[in-house]
């Protein structure tokens, strides 16, 4: 296995476990006790995770509370859709990115890519991005902060996106739904989420399975007005049929 990929599995692993030691490691991905300690210094310095005595923990950086909560659920699924995601980027591009825990995900796959521009409200993806050795810059929105979500809102945000127009919008959600669209839980990351969606020429909705046929209680948009869904698992029935209508390709 290469040290790369053995290291976002490891990432994910601590993402799950909270906390594992060099011998559980060892264990599992079959390697020596030196390269297990070389991955997790490796993993220490760009901030994913905080070493220990005899192992590793999640990184301090991301907090306590509902965020850290998000960020060890789903994560087979979300870095399938990370990775599919990631496809769709190329080299140059200019990406908007909503904060996130499937965009933090989404924003390690983009270290492996050259020379974009990411403009983003989630200081967990601008320190993600920020400390890729690909050339890549990064813009982070400015505005009220939420230790929830590690991410800045409010109107100083949107007044600022009116400075970009780019390729791609990378936007996590609450749910989707065939007859009332995309929503999501908070009016402030709607605003945002919305005046996103002004600024790009595509837009790209991550979304695992367990996220299908719900319903939040603020509207993001309509199906129409998004391109792409990126998901684990295909939707099916009514919602499947609403996307294909409105020319959603899903993926």
């Amino acid at each position: 296995m290469k040290p790369k990929h053995r290291q976002l599995k490891i990432t994910d692993l601590i993402r799950k476990e909270g906390r594992v030691t060099v011998d559980q490691l060892v264990d599992k991905f079959k390697s020596s006790p030196e390269t297990i300690r070389r991955d997790l210094s490796v993993l220490a310095l760009s901030g994913k995770v905080q070493k220990i005595h005899g192992g590793a923990k999640y990184s301090s950086f991301h907090g306590e509370g509902p965020f850290q909560q998000r960020m060890s659920e789903n994560i087979v699924a979300k870095r399938i859709i990370a990775e599919k995601a990631s496809k769709l980027i190329s080299s140059g591009d200019s990406i908007l990115i909503n904060a996130g825990s499937t965009t933090v995900i989404f924003a390690e796959e983009l270290t492996k890519i050259n020379d974009l521009t990411v403009i983003t409200n989630s200081l967990d993806i601008a320190k993600i991005i920020g400390g890729s050795k690909k050339g890549s810059k990064v813009y982070l929105l400015g505005g009220e902060y939420s230790q929830n979500n590690h991410q800045t809102l409010g109107t100083m945000i949107i007044s600022q996106l009116q400075h970009f127009h780019v390729q791609h919008l990378i936007l996590p959600i609450g749910f989707i739904d065939a007859s009332v669209g995309v929503t999501d839980f908070y009016a402030s990351d709607v605003a945002v989420s919305q005046a996103m969606l002004e600024r790009a020429q595509k837009s790209i909705i991550l979304a695992d399975s367990s996220k299908f046929n719900q319903i939040a209680p603020f509207i993001v948009g309509s199906l129409s007005q998004f391109d792409t869904l990126v998901c684990e698992n295909s939707p099916e029935g009514l919602l499947k049929d609403a996307l294909q209508k409105n020319h959603v390709e899903i993926l």
